[in-house]
């Protein structure tokens, strides 16, 4: 495989970006930097010395539309023919919100943002506007944006208690004081008794409580349905915010997302990503009673000069439309069988211990961990996942065409994904080159 056009762009690159990149995230380990691109279509993406690959990352999820569909673009050329303003809304933006909810049953108002950080950094802000508290419980492992109000312990693993709350709350990167900790606390996911023993420990001092419903960012760490329904319970009972961070599961299955899944509505929702088809927005929303404690009605403000920009909203609302097509989600489903199932084939043709787990659109690849249970509890996964086997694949399937990205050894897998313009005869074609690399593998 060719990279010398990528490592000049590479070497330059570095004396004006730290790491010659505008996202630490971005440099895929496996190459040592970043994969710099000369265009992307459909689900193929085209590197800077040619290179083509078929994309399993999808833009850390923002593709499921893949790139350049034809009606997003269609929708974004409308837009800059309109003059592509931002700081007002439109008739686009009501029109995304009445859409948005009526897709999504927890959520009866939005407020748009810009990223996925910034929407659950303003639901924890409006969590504790609207109750007067400070605390906040979150899950061990989850993630939920690149903010000090809760950028703790995702990964890091300090040991947990009898009580599953893990003793140290630690944050997941230098230059956040260890004092703003203070205000939160992390407990197991899955575990229904360390949620009730923190309630009892913390009683009325909890604002919220942050989860995400599926852990993609801990590979696919499902929450189970019971736990989730004892956990909205708990909630209601001591006037605690329930915050799903869908910023990643959001849109990956039939309308209504993780919560019209698994039947849960939480009070607050995040959403990013996938609802902007690669332009950047995201939203908070959730009950109207919540909500409207949001300025211009309420004390709490979020706000921005970019948010809701009629680029981001008129695209937006072209992928709303997309997924309340009867079609969408069907073709979603068979994707997922063929590619989940297929690869699930290979690990037992080639007798290799590990296996696929995938929702909807965005799945993961659990080398080592030959028992599925496990998935629904990260430190069991931590103890058998293979670090070495995973990044081995990765390279394999880099040489072979097919783009995963390697973040670093974290000791749970990455999440992957596809989107709507993956073919069958592109994920046959993947299949077969997958058949190639686990004969590697062995």
């Amino acid at each position: 495989m060719n990279t010398e056009k990528n490592k000049l762009i590479w070497e330059d690159a570095k004396q004006y970006m730290p790491g010659g990149a505008c996202a630490g995230g971005r440099s895929n380990r496996i190459f040592g930097m970043p994969l710099y691109l000369d265009h992307a279509e459909g689900c193929k993406l085209y590197s800077v010395d040619g290179n083509e690959y078929i994309d399993y990352h999808c833009g850390a999820g923002a593709a499921l539309y893949g790139h350049n569909h034809p009606r997003l673009k269609a929708a974004l050329e409308e837009v800059i023919s309109k003059g592509f303003y931002m700081n007002h809304d439109s008739e686009w933006t009501l029109e995304f919100a009445k859409k948005f909810t009526s897709m999504v049953p927890g959520v009866e108002k939005i407020r748009l943002t810009n990223s996925g950080s910034e929407a659950t950094m303003a639901a924890l802000r409006l969590a504790r506007g609207y109750t007067g508290r400070k605390m906040i419980i979150k899950m061990d492992g989850h993630f939920h944006g690149m903010h000090e109000m809760i950028w703790y312990n995702h990964g890091a693993f300090p040991e947990v208690d009898a009580n599953g709350e893990v003793v140290k709350t630690v944050p997941d990167s230098g230059g956040i004081p260890d004092e703003l900790g203070q205000f939160v606390k992390v407990i197991r996911y899955n575990d229904i008794d360390a949620l009730n023993a923190a309630v009892e420990k913390y009683k009325d001092q909890i604002a919220a409580v942050i989860m995400e419903p599926i852990s993609f960012n801990c590979g696919c760490f499902a929450g189970i349905k019971e736990y989730l329904q004892q956990v909205r319970e708990v909630c209601t009972q001591n006037g605690i915010v329930l915050i799903f961070d869908e910023v990643i599961c959001g849109m990956r299955f039939r309308p209504g997302s993780a919560q019209g899944y698994y039947g849960v509505n939480p009070d607050l929702s995040t959403f990013a990503k996938a609802i902007g088809g690669g332009i950047p927005i995201a939203l908070v929303g959730g009950k109207a009673e919540i909500m409207d404690t949001f300025n211009p009605n309420g004390p709490v403000v979020c706000s921005g000069t970019t948010s809701g920009t009629q680029m981001a909203v008129r695209v937006g609302l072209e992928c709303l439309n997309m997924a309340s097509e009867p079609w969408f989600f069907d073709q979603i489903e068979k994707t997922a069988d063929a590619l989940y199932g297929g690869m699930n084939d290979l690990f037992k043709k080639h007798g290799i211990p590990g296996h696929v787990r995938g929702l909807g659109a965005r799945f993961a690849i659990y080398f080592g961990c030959e028992d599925p249970e496990t998935d629904f509890h990260l430190r069991e996964t931590m103890k058998t996942y293979d670090v070495a086997m995973s990044k081995k694949f990765i390279a394999g399937a880099l040489e072979h065409g097919l783009y995963f990205h390697y973040y670093g050894d974290a000791p749970y897998p990455a999440h992957c994904g596809f989107g709507i313009q993956h073919t069958m005869e592109d994920i046959a074609v993947s299949l077969e080159r997958m058949d190639d690399v686990f004969k590697t593998l062995k």
